[in-house]
């Protein structure tokens, strides 16, 4: 049996709000959907080259740092990283070709959900990069940063953490 208004107090009532609101924020975010995230561009994403702590990698237009998964097949149609992962390693995406900027060698291409693949690997940012060029998600549960050159950095020692 639903509550009437009338029949709970004004925090109630907000409460009821704020769950019902959180409720269907979750059910929106919790789609296996990767064209829900953002690419900076409405229908093209690139990806350029930027330098770091790590050496120059690969990032989204916003200088975001991208990286690849362990679990993905290189040359599948679609990413391994979905769902909750997802939520946590958003796909860059694109509706449109991606292109890539100056210096950037390799191939660029999307696959199912518009996820843009470098060389056949999917491409995925880190929600705990925080300011354009971090690299705080290398080596988390299976998420390397892509080199401009091709080649992964050095192991580093985050290996645990709450990838997802």
């Amino acid at each position: 049996m639903w509550a009437t208004k009338s029949s709970l107090p004004p925090r109630a009532s907000l409460g009821w709000a704020i769950l019902v609101g959180g409720a269907l924020l979750a059910a929106g975010c919790s789609s296996n959907s990767s064209k829900a995230v953002s690419t900076g561009s409405s229908s093209t994403a690139t990806v350029l080259a930027r330098s770091t702590k790590l050496g120059s990698v690969l990032t989204d237009a916003s200088g975001k740092t991208l990286y690849t998964y362990d679990q993905d097949t290189v040359g599948a149609t679609s990413a391994a990283c979905t769902g909750s992962c997802a939520s946590a390693w958003p796909p860059l995406t694109a509706t449109g070709t991606p292109t890539a900027g100056a210096g950037i060698q390799g191939t660029l291409a999307t696959i199912s959900g518009g996820q843009v693949t470098w060389n056949g690997h999917p491409l995925y940012r880190w929600t705990g990069d925080r300011a354009p060029g971090d690299t705080t998600g290398e080596g988390i549960n299976g998420f390397h940063v892509v080199m401009a050159g091709g080649t992964s950095p050095a192991p580093t020692s985050s290996t645990s953490g709450s990838g997802y």
